[in-house]
């Protein structure tokens, strides 16, 4: 008999010795049922490690693979070494404004290498990045800001003051020390805050700790295993989580990734070259977007997708 009609049965039986009971009272389940129920299916617990923070996975790797690429865009490539410096004098920067552990410092930039660098920059200052996009409506991105208070908005170029907080530009960055910053940095500190997209009303701020996505990090990590010969495309615009393991995933693990130019995300002919052209082994869809990529004309140059 089946495990269905065993559950039917027991409700029967059970209403028959018993008419007046609730229907939540009846045991549905047989105790074999509910042990793989309640316990077997949910002994997913996996030791990854210690807990720690994506600037200690980055820094490790820098350690170990300085000259190695981690991150390329056109024709320009950055080693694991020129990104670390580079993050390191966004870092000293934004301490010195007061940054540090739980704060913000939104991070207003187009998708660049430059953002990259800032994304990094943000963390090793202790503090958590909050990611606006330059094409966020004006409303949504002071509410933000309003809501967060970040300690500052860091930009590529030069910007109006916005919703009180004072704007970092790269170039005020360039004077500090590239040298790391001696900082105690705990799993337990926001890693960054991303807000929803208010489609069921107010958008708000979800905030993770490093704790939570080193985690998710290491899952993946051994679920798909990135090498120093893997190539991710970073196209996901950083308001979206899932831009999040784009950047943090492959120069945690001694891969690199391409910053794929503005728009190209939604042009499968253009992703399809994009993919070609600089060898990608490893991207993310959501299904919409999945099932235009795979039937179009480019799909069959794409071999180096794994």
């Amino acid at each position: 008999m089946s495990e269905l009609a065993e559950s039917y049965l027991r409700v029967l039986n059970a209403l028959a010795d018993k008419p007046s009971q609730a229907i939540d009272e009846i045991e549905i389940l047989g105790t074999d049922q509910r042990e793989l129920v309640t316990q077997s299916f949910n002994a997913t617990e996996v030791d990854y490690g210690a807990a720690t923070t994506l600037v200690d996975l980055f820094e490790a790797q820098v350690d170990r693979t300085p000259d190695a690429v981690a991150v390329r865009q056109g024709d320009e490539a950055w080693s694991y070494a020129e990104l670390d410096q580079r993050a390191n004098r966004i870092a000293h920067k934004l301490h010195s404004l007061g940054a540090g552990p739980n704060q913000t410092v939104a991070v207003l930039m187009p998708r660049s290498m430059d953002r990259v660098a800032a994304l990094y920059g943000v963390i090793k200052s202790g503090a958590a990045y909050l990611p606006l996009e330059v094409d966020t409506p004006a409303d949504r991105r002071e509410q933000i800001l309003a809501e967060a208070q970040p300690v500052a908005v860091l930009s590529a170029g030069p910007l109006e003051e916005l919703s009180g907080c004072p704007v970092v530009t790269l170039a005020d960055c360039e004077s500090e020390s590239d040298d790391r910053l001696p900082l105690a940095r705990d799993p337990s500190h926001l890693a960054y805050v991303i807000y929803t997209s208010g489609s069921t009303g107010r958008p708000k701020g979800v905030m993770i700790e490093h704790a939570g996505i080193v985690n998710r990090l290491r899952w993946m990590q051994a679920e798909y295993r990135l090498t120093g010969a893997d190539r991710v495309l970073q196209k996901t615009p950083y308001s979206f989580d899932v831009s999040v393991w784009e950047v943090f995933w492959p120069l945690s693990t001694g891969a690199s990734f391409c910053v794929a130019p503005e728009g190209v995300h939604r042009d499968p002919a253009a992703l399809a070259e994009l993919v070609e052209r600089e060898e990608i082994t490893t991207m993310h869809f959501v299904p919409s977007m999945l099932e235009p990529f795979v039937q179009s004309e480019g799909i069959g140059r794409c071999t180096s997708l794994r």
